[in-house]
Parts: C-alpha cells; structure tokens; sequence
C-alpha cells in the first residue's frame, strides 16, 4: 500500500507531482499521508519546482503563493498604476521645499522629466506569507523618496484599530500600511544635484548598534559628485549624512553595494574611473581603498554601470569595447587592477532567443559596443553553481546576453526581440531563473524573457487542467510533436513553446488614464526593480514616472495571501471586483504584443478593471483585442 511506503520513498512521488493540487489529493488519501504533506510535502513540492526562489519556511503558503504567481506571469495578468506620493507625506528636516514632490511636478528649470534610479527590497516579520515589511526608494531629480509597505496580520490588525481618517490617509484597500518620506538639502538643485545612483542597505547590513530596526540606511550618488551614506530615522522624522565618500567632485555614473555582512560601494566615476570605498566604516569621510582607471587615458569611451556579481566578483559595463563587459575579482585591499575575465559578443555562431524563432543573428565580433546594465542571475539549487556564475548583460545593440564565468565562451546565450531587435537596454532585473525583465530604450517597454537555463522554470499552470486546444491563443494552435511527451497543442506552447513579450508602459485609452506627456510614451525605462523573486510588485522607471506593476489577476478567487486581506464579497461580482483591485480608478490600461514575426505581431490592450474581455484563450481576463 501507498500508505506503509517510508516518507523517503513517498518524498521521491512528492517530487514528481506537477501541481500543488495533485499534493492536495495525495494528503486526502489517508491520516499518515495528510501529515506527510503537511509536515514535508510542500516543502518538497515548493523546492522542486521553483529551485531558484529562496522561500522562508512557510511551505503551504509558500505553494499556493508561488504557484499563483507563476501562473498570473503565464497569463499575462498584472494591474499597473502610476505612483505619486501624496503631498501629506513627511518632508524630513533639512528637506527645503513642501508642497508637491519632484515625482508629482517636472523639476524646476528642467525641460524634461527625471530620470528615476529606483531600489527596493522586502523581509518577513513573521510567521504567515503576508507578513512582510517592502521598503522602496527612487530618485525624483535632486529628491530622494522613500516609501514603506508594512502587510499582513500585523498591518490587519492596526486598521482595525485606526480610525476612519487614518485609514484613508495610510491603507490600501488591502489594508497594507504604507509610511512615506521625501529627504532633499536646501541647496539641492533639479539638474545640477539629480540624483544618479540609488542602493538600500539590506537589514544584515546595517551598522551594528543602529538605533532602530526601522533605520534605512541609502547610498545616493548625484550627478554633482556627491556620494553620501544617508540614515532615514521615520521615529525621530530627521536624517543623518552619515559618510561621505571622498569623489573629487567626480559626476557619479552609477554605484552599487556587495551583499556581504560587511560591504563594499562600487562607483562609477566621471566617465573612465571605478571606485571601491568600504562601507562599514563610523568615519564621516571615506576615501576609496582601491581606484580602477578602466578606460585607459587618450581611449575613447566610458564607464556605463557597476555590479556586484557575488562578494567575491565585480562587473563593470563600459564601451564602445570588443570586450565592454570586465570582471575584477575582490581583495582585501579592494579589487584587483587587472580584469580577471573580459566578455564580448565574439560568439556570432551562437543561436539568439527571439522567442519562437532561432537565428544566428548578432554583431561581427569586430564591431564595438557599449553595456549600459548588468545584473546577477542567482543560484538554482537543481543545477547547482555559486553565486555570481552566472551573469545578464544588456547591449546598445539591443541584445541581452547571459555569460557564464565557468565557460570559456565569451557568452553563452543571447535573446533578442524580433520586433523590436536594436533598441538599446537600459535596465534588467532578473526573478529567479524563470524569467527576466528589460529595460528598453524607447517607447517605454519593458521586455520579459524566458531564460530557458538549467535550475529554471520547472512549474507549469496547464498540467492543472486537462487538454483543451481552445485555450491556445494562436490561430493556428501550434502543432504537438509526438516526441514531445504532451498530450495537446495548449501544453505544448505553455511548456516548450512559450513566448516572450512586451509592454508599453505609457497606457492606452482616454485622457484620464496617462502618466504623462509624449516624452513619457517615448522615454526609455531606465530603472527596474523588484524587492525579492517571490514579490508580486514590480517597479519601473520612466521619465517622470515610477509604474508599478502588481502581477495579480482581478478574477483569482485565491489571490496570493498579501492580498487576502481587504473589503469583503458582497456578491456583486463587478462591485467587489472594482472594489478589490481599483477602488480609487488609477489603475491603467497597458497594450502589449508577443515577441513574434512582425507578419504575425498582434497588439493587445487591456480593459478597465471589472470588465470581462476575455478575448485571449489562456490570457488574462483583461486582455482584448486591440485591431
């Protein structure tokens, strides 16, 4: 019997299950098997099929909630909405101007908007899914503006005990609890002072002896030269510059700092240097212990962005360059001077993502070109590794490419968008090893890829449901192989066959819905951000303009639990949907395309919430139509 088999051979038929549900039944079957799943299933389910996703050890919820959102990305199924802070918000001391934010106003004297640099990051404060503390930051010109999230029963329970004004002022209607501030010295000016680099130190990283667990401790670099650790203290409503590191009136071009307990500060510096400053130093002033001259004097060319790749592995993106993407190793004296690996796109016989076609499409490897982002790909546990093996480049060439430090090649994949193939990218931000999000450089687009790489996507929404070819979106449904193992067209495209896509983030639809101007449905998304893999948020910067991104669905029944709490069914479907999701009307309508052949390019957009579209087998509700 099922029943008298040990828990490592029952452990061995967890870990082929496909679905959450199929462990459901599995604890049905008898009293032993129920505390088997509950006790260890889910936690074998959970780390089997999302092996790149670190999870705290909330295993039943850690299942329904990532199983939910991987299949609210397979659906295309988010709700975007501009954010602005309110003007009630706390303007700390030393902040020089109330009124509205420079994220509600074009900075003074500018023609054009800013241009975001956006941080974020969560942790858990408890023992539930929910409960969970998201600190988010971006630069809004001169202006740094920090929002705090606070979820969960905690939040739940502090509602229900506020008062109607309070309420309004700081919930949401899924009673999340928000807190925000704007820091800004009063000789700061829009321009000259706009903030250029952004990075929040996590909690294990703030000094030892910090006054409160609340404390966000920032790196702000401005394009003046300024580079300051500053100390927001919501208690006291009063920030501390805590250091400034030593630039020599340098322009900062971008910064970023380690992971490690004890970090170090990369900065980008005027357009040739790189320089490593220690961060856990009480010293009000930090001259660097190591200066990188990357581009060599009388060389063309600068420095574009800096990224920690693991403690041990910096990478810097420079160009034009053969080789634009170096890799120092760290010392304990700084960095080495020397790269110890240098990357180009030499492999030209490589074959390029561009979704449902391969190519071996690319650039000469005798053409220079410039990286303008990097970004570590994290671990997986099923295909093993370290951290910082792996690593995502983006191109002016309009390619992404994923290099590995163990493989001699100089990259080893490459996506491309079809329809869209030489926009330069600005920005990425990888989730796991399931997907990637990009940046492009114009019409406001944010890219998001499959990675197709091994310790990957493991989990697929369809194995819940059975065949049915007409919940396939293509017209023609694409043909099974018999080799393929599946059992119809629909399966087929949702496990082997998936395509990537697109957004526009300057919304379609009336008036009322724009973020913007025409510079905005032009402007490059030169941020990305999103506070952990398992988030359901994701931040993007545009000009003038922070989106965030919830990747929900109005119609789940189950939303992820950070959204179980907020007004109750009444039993009027459209009512409670409206209510739920976009009780105040900001959500907007996006338009989107799958990466195809421009031949078969179809522009979909988005209906207002609480209007049952459906026009898309296997897509969101949301989504119609947009010929």
């Amino acid at each position: 019997m099922l029943s008298d088999l040990p828990f490592e051979l029952i452990s061995h038929i967890a870990e082929c299950l496909p679905t959450a549900r199929s462990l459901l039944h599995l604890s049905l079957t008898c009293q032993r098997l129920h505390e088997y799943v509950e006790k260890e299933g889910y936690r074998v389910f959970v780390q089997c099929r999302f092996p790149s996703q670190p999870t705290p050890p909330i295993w039943k919820e850690a299942a329904h909630a990532l199983t939910t959102l991987a299949r609210n990305w397979d659906r295309k199924a988010f709700l975007a909405r501009s954010l602005d802070p309110p003007v009630s918000m706390l303007r700390l001391p030393g902040s020089g101007r109330g009124g509205r934010t420079a994220s509600q106003r074009r900075p003074i004297g500018q023609t054009m908007g800013f241009q975001p640099v956006i941080d974020s990051y969560e942790e858990w404060m408890g023992k539930e899914w929910a409960a969970r503390r998201e600190v988010l930051a971006w630069g809004g010109g001169a202006e740094l503006v920090v929002r705090v999230r606070v979820m969960g029963k905690a939040a739940e329970e502090r509602w229900e005990h506020a008062k109607n004004d309070e309420r309004s002022l700081t919930y949401n209607q899924h009673h999340h609890q928000f807190k925000w501030f704007a820091y800004r010295e009063p000789w700061y000016a829009d321009g000259r002072d706009d903030i250029t680099s952004l990075n929040l130190l996590r909690p294990s990283q703030r000094a030892v002896g910090s006054t409160s667990a609340t404390n966000e401790d920032i790196v702000v670099g401005r394009a003046s030269g300024s580079l300051n650790s500053v100390t927001i203290s919501p208690q006291r409503l009063q920030n501390i510059v805590k250091t400034r590191y030593t630039t020599e009136d340098r322009s900062v071009r971008a910064a970023d700092v380690s992971s490690s307990s004890s970090p170090l500060l990369a900065a980008c510096l005027s357009d040739t240097a790189v320089c490593v400053y220690p961060i856990s130093n009480d010293s009000p002033t930090i001259d660097p212990i190591a200066e990188l001259t990357v581009i060599p004097a009388g060389k063309h060319g600068r420095t574009w962005s800096t990224r920690f790749l693991s403690p041990d592995y910096l990478a810097i993106g420079l160009g034009p360059s053969l080789n634009p993407v170096h890799i120092y190793q760290t010392t304990p004296d700084g960095v080495t001077h020397e790269p110890v690996r240098k990357f180009g796109a030499a492999d030209v016989n490589l074959a390029t993502i561009g979704d449902d076609q391969l190519d071996t499409g690319g650039n000469s490897s005798s053409d220079s070109s410039s990286v303008y982002s990097i970004a570590a790909v994290p671990p997986s546990s099923s295909a093993g590794g370290n951290v910082g093996d792996l690593l995502l480049s983006g191109w002016y060439d309009g390619a992404i490419r994923l290099h590995d430090m163990r493989s001699p090649s100089s990259c080893v994949q490459t996506y491309k968008d079809p329809i869209d193939p030489f926009s330069a990218i600005y920005s990425l931000q990888p989730l796991g090893r399931e997907r990637f999000v990009a940046g492009g450089a114009r019409h406001a687009i944010i890219k998001v890829f499959d990675f197709r790489i091994s310790g990957g996507k493991a989990y697929y929404y369809t194995d819940v449901h059975g065949c049915n070819s007409k919940l396939s979106s293509r017209k023609p449904p694409t043909p099974a192989p018999r080799t393929s193992g599946t059992c119809c067209e629909w399966h087929f495209e949702n496990r082997y066959n998936r395509r990537n896509w697109n957004i526009f983030l300057n919304p379609s639809g009336p008036a009322s819905y724009r973020m913007g101007s025409r510079r905005t449905s032009e402007s490059p998304v030169y941020s990305l951000s999103a506070p952990s893999a398992t988030s359901t948020a994701l931040y993007a910067g545009i000009e003038n303009n922070v989106v965030q991104l919830d990747i929900v669905s109005m119609m789940d029944q189950h939303p992820d639990p950070v959204f179980k709490y907020g007004p109750k069914r009444t039993g009027n479907v459209d009512s409670d949907i409206k209510r739920k999701w976009d009780p105040q009307g900001d959500v907007t309508r996006l338009a989107m395309y799958e990466q195809v052949p421009m031949g078969a390019m179809r522009l979909r957009v988005q209906s207002e919430v609480g209007d049952f579209e459906g026009g898309v087998p296997g897509w969101d509700d949301r989504w119609c139509d947009g010929r």
